[in-house]
């Protein structure tokens, strides 16, 4: 039995354009993070440099359900990494609060521009998690887009519980520090278990249905992409 093909990464990365202008029936973390990225030609660039060294790794796999497995990896470390800004999205956190997380999880960077930082790190980080979640479900990982969702409501929940833990151990508040440790351990062991299986656990199929490329569409990604 011939295999098919793996995504190449002039297929990757096209695909994962067109996503970035279809958006308007995604939650709002993924919406206003993209409008912001394609209104900023700068950060755009940039963001498409950092994504297609990405790209390219999950091109280097040889078998499609490699490329699978690598865009759950992916997927999962970016929602890692906006998990600070959908916190303080999720739950409206201002003023003094939004200072002092900062200041926990920036040390003493000036406060401004920690917040620029983070924001910005933001914008590119959830525009590639979106990206990616596009791209698990255009191999067919049916079974990885399930995950990934489940995944991402359990880590919210964890990283809501770890703040207010940080929070407490930061200001010296013990008591109330040693009640959350063991609530916040008990929601960071759910949400290990479901990435554990995000990592382990083969794609139910794998099978690409990406839209075929019109030749201006290939002669374009192959000489800007690179």
């Amino acid at each position: 039995m011939i295999r098919p093909a793996p995504a190449t990464f002039v297929q990757l990365m096209t695909e994962s354009e067109r996503a970035l202008w279809k958006t308007d029936d995604q939650p709002d973390y993924y919406r206003a993070a993209v409008s912001r990225l394609l209104d900023d030609g700068r950060q755009y660039r940039l963001w498409e440099s950092s994504y297609a060294r990405k790209m390219h790794q999950v091109a280097d796999c040889s078998r499609r359900v490699q490329q699978a497995m690598a865009l759950r990896k992916l997927a999962v470390q970016l929602i890692h990494r906006r998990g600070m800004v959908d916190y303080l999205r999720t739950f409206q956190i201002t003023g003094a609060h939004r200072q002092q997380l900062f200041n926990m999880f920036y040390g003493c960077t000036d406060y401004r521009e920690a917040v620029i930082t983070e924001h910005r790190q933001y914008v590119m980080a959830a525009s590639s998690g979106y990206c990616a979640e596009v791209l698990v479900d255009a191999v067919n990982d049916a079974n990885g887009c399930k995950l990934l969702e489940r995944y991402q409501y359990l880590y919210s929940q964890y990283f809501q519980i770890f703040s207010q833990y940080s929070r407490a151990d930061f200001c010296g508040e013990v008591e109330l520090a040693a009640a959350l440790k063991p609530t916040m351990l008990e929601h960071r062991s759910y949400a290990n278990l479901v990435r554990r299986q995000i990592l382990i656990e083969l794609p139910v199929k794998s099978r690409l249905r990406f839209s075929a490329l019109p030749q201006s569409d290939r002669t374009r990604s192959s000489s800007t992409l690179r």
